[in-house]
């Protein structure tokens, strides 16, 4: 699985880094400072340059493109296997707010930033899980036999 943080913190970075790759799950893990370079990595994926996220990490406020943004733009974009794609926001608002807009956006997973990375750890390995059913579903679809009349 691949793995896209997007935070312009440096700090949160170093450290969802090394609980994504302590997790042993992600084969790749990119990091975005803000929605638009974000972006950019799903079009280099498209061109077969990067791999396709499996899971995105995406901070609320941000320069240039903020969390809420990039999730619109990515929204409106197709790219391969967009279906098995799960996104976290992981930030530190707990605006009731930013929580309405997220679930209006279709997020399922709201996680607020910890000194501990314990959530962030249960939340990547249920993620995990997320995404092979999605993938072996997936498969299932592909492989299903059709009748033609």
């Amino acid at each position: 699985m691949n793995l896209l943080i997007i935070d312009d913190d440096s700090i949160s970075n170093f450290v969802t880094t090394r609980v994504a790759e302590s997790s042993g799950i992600f084969s790749e893990v990119q990091i975005a400072t803000n929605g638009k370079d974000a972006l950019a990595v799903f079009a280099k994926a498209c061109l077969g340059t990067v791999a396709v996220p499996d899971v995105v990490l995406v901070d609320l406020n941000m320069p240039v493109m903020s969390g809420f943004d990039f999730i619109e733009a990515l929204n409106s974009l197709s790219f391969p296997n967009k279906e098995r794609l799960e996104i976290v926001i992981h930030t530190a608002s707990e605006d009731s707010l930013d929580l309405q807009r997220a679930r209006t956006l279709g997020i399922n997973h709201y996680l607020i930033k910890s000194n501990k990375p314990t959530a962030l750890q249960t939340t990547i390995f249920s993620l995990y899980n997320t995404v092979l059913e999605k993938s072996q579903d997936s498969k299932n679809k592909d492989n299903k036999p059709t009748s033609v009349e």
